[in-house]
C-alpha cells in the first residue's frame, strides 16, 4: 500500500464520517419535526374534545331548560311520556316502617314477653303485609326502639323504664330484706 492510497482512504473515512453526521442531523431534524407536529395535533384534538363536551353540556342544559320552560308555558296541557305506566304500590320503606310501628305498639300493649310466631301473626293480621324473615325484621325493630329486647330465644318484650328499675332493684331489695331481717324485732 502506498502513501497516496493510505491518504485517499483516510480522506474517504473523513468524508463518510461527515456524511454520516449530516445524515444523523437530518434524521434528528425530521424526528423533531414529527414530534412537534404530533404535539400540535394532540393539542388540537384536546381542544376539539373540550369544545364537543362543552357543546354537549350546553345542549343538555338547553334541553333541560326547554323542557321545564315548556311545562311552565303550557300549564293547562298535560304532557305524557312514551313509557309504560306502572301500577302504583306502596313503597317498601312505608310498608316496613308501618309494620315496625305496629310491632312496637303490640309489644307495648303486652306486659309479658310474647312469642315471635304469635307476634308475627298479629302484625300480619293488622297490616295485611307478610313478614319474610321475622328475626331480621325484629332486629330492625330493636334498632328503632332500644326498649325492645329479646329476653329469651323466640321471645320479644317491650321494657318500660318503670319495669327496668323494678327489675333491677328487685334483687337488691331482696338482699336488703334478707340482711335486715335479723335486725327487726320478732313479732309474737
Amino acid at each position: 500500500m502506498t502513501i497516496n492510497e493510505r491518504m485517499a482512504l483516510k480522506i474517504r473515512l473523513n468524508q463518510l464520517e461527515s456524511a454520516e453526521m449530516s445524515v444523523l442531523q437530518e434524521f434528528r431534524k425530521e424526528r423533531e419535526f414529527i414530534f412537534k407536529r404530533l404535539r400540535e395535533l394532540d393539542e388540537k384534538e384536546a381542544v376539539q374534545l373540550k369544545d364537543i363536551s362543552d357543546d354537549f353540556s350546553k345542549e343538555f342544559l338547553n334541553y333541560q331548560s326547554f323542557s321545564s320552560a315548556a311545562l311552565e308555558e303550557f300549564p293547562g296541557q298535560i304532557f305524557q311520556r312514551d313509557r309504560k305506566l306502572r301500577k302504583s304500590r306502596p313503597s317498601r320503606r312505608s310498608k316496613s316502617s308501618k309494620m315496625r310501628e305496629v310491632a312496637i305498639h303490640i309489644l307495648q300493649e303486652k306486659a309479658e314477653p310474647i312469642r315471635g310466631v304469635d307476634l308475627q301473626r298479629i302484625i300480619e293480621e293488622r297490616t295485611g303485609f307478610k313478614i319474610a324473615n321475622m328475626t331480621s325484621f325484629m332486629k330492625t325493630v330493636e334498632k328503632v326502639d332500644p326498649r325492645i329486647c329479646k329476653p329469651n330465644r323466640g321471645l320479644y318484650q317491650f321494657l318500660n323504664p318503670v319495669q327496668d328499675e323494678a327489675a333491677e332493684n328487685k334483687p337488691v331489695q331482696e338482699e336488703l330484706s334478707a340482711e335486715t331481717a335479723h335486725l327487726e324485732p320478732e313479732k309474737a
